[in-house]
């Protein structure tokens, strides 16, 4: 079997991929015609329901998304959706070596421009060009994996859509690509870096450059003293000693004190864990003061919250004025602004992993003034 897979079925088969730990393959293929060898026909019991995070056959209301080369190649079958693509840059298609073909990453991210709203598209670069892989059955809710190999980069996009012209939606991809950065250690910490690099009119903080997880090496005698060697913030802002530090809810895992007050098991090795962690928190900052980076911490409820990454950011820039002598006044008018506000918050709501983003979510994709109709964007991205 030869099925090449497009748009959210491919990305469902790219997600399982990397969540099993494997490399994506560098070598790069045309796209093939379907083939259903050594089988003679298409059959729901052909597919590969493991390698696609499906608990069911597809079908004609929930079909598979392929590619043809051409339209005579087209598999006939009620549960397909099948695309043809003709001429496309040469080696655009990646061969799983089990019976799956994707799209490159770079084409992926193109073909996903139809599906997803334009931040929940800016996130997928996010993924691709990250050390970290969303949940393929649910990607809002559900547990993303980390530390597996990114499998692009923004440049590697940006090159691939020059190479691919001006159509079919390539300059929408390539703005959506401005606000995206490379190696992101996490889908909070992409979703950060977003609202920081959006411009004020796409409901941003209009942070012009950022940087993601850049490791800063500490003093000799520092080190000799007992600090880490060396410490990595989450986001920086380029030209600045400010940036933020994400600490999620599992940053410091409290729920584990009192499950382990209602079990009684473990409780003096969980309490240990948390407070050596939270002492290291404490160091952490101090080592990154010491590197001259003054790193602002955001937790979970800053980002929940009405306003509370506003009052975040507007720290940020209150401390860029004092160290880096930036103006805030850029900042203090977007958190101080009404509109700009609340556009902001509904949007970052309609982000963030909770039931409620759904809803958020379905009232910015209306708000979008160019939204074209019959166009269905994925809530469950």
């Amino acid at each position: 079997m030869l099925l090449p897979l497009d748009g959210p079925s491919a990305l469902r088969a790219l997600r399982v991929y990397r969540r099993m730990g494997h490399c994506l393959p560098q070598a790069r293929v045309d796209l093939p015609e379907p083939d259903p060898s050594p089988q003679r026909r298409w059959t729901e019991r052909l597919i590969p329901l493991d390698l696609l995070a499906l608990s069911c056959a597809p079908s004609a209301d929930h079909p598979l998304h392929v590619l043809s080369p051409t339209a005579g190649a087209r598999p006939q079958a009620s549960f397909f959706r099948t695309h043809v693509l003709g001429t496309l840059p040469e080696g655009s298609f990646v061969d799983l070596q089990n019976g799956l073909v994707i799209p490159c990453p770079e084409l992926l991210f193109l073909r996903m421009a139809s599906h997803l709203s334009p931040e929940a598209h800016t996130l997928l670069a996010y993924e691709l060009a990250g050390t970290y892989a969303r949940d393929p059955e649910d990607p809002r809710l559900g547990t993303a994996v980390f530390g597996v190999p990114a499998v692009t980069s923004i440049e590697r996009i940006r090159s691939y859509l020059a190479r691919y012209g001006r159509r079919n939606g390539s300059v929408l991809c390539a703005h959506n690509l401005a606000s995206a950065r490379d190696n992101a250690w996490s889908p909070m910490e992409a979703i950060i870096a977003l609202l920081a690099l959006l411009p004020p009119n796409e409901q941003g903080y209009g942070l012009r450059q950022i940087s993601l997880n850049v490791r800063h090496e500490a003093s000799e005698d520092l080190v000799s003293l007992g600090a880490r060697a060396s410490r990595v913030p989450d986001i920086e802002i380029v030209g600045s000693r400010v940036g933020f530090n994400y600490d999620g809810n599992l940053h410091l895992n409290l729920e584990a004190i009192l499950e382990s007050a209602r079990t009684g098991e473990d409780a003096e090795r969980i309490i240990r864990e948390i407070r050596e962690k939270s002492r290291d928190d404490i160091l952490r900052n101090r080592e990154l003061m010491a590197m001259g980076r003054l790193i602002l911490p955001i937790t979970s409820a800053d980002l929940f919250a009405p306003g509370g990454l506003d009052a975040v950011m507007l720290e940020a820039a209150l401390a860029r004025e004092e160290i880096d002598g930036i103006s805030s006044a850029d900042i203090r008018y977007l958190v101080e602004t009404k509109w700009y506000s609340e556009a902001r918050q509904q949007l970052l709501w309609s982000l963030l992993p909770w039931r409620p983003g759904i809803s958020h979510a379905r009232k910015v994709i209306e708000a979008m003034p160019w939204r074209k109709p019959g166009i269905r964007y994925a809530l469950r991205w």
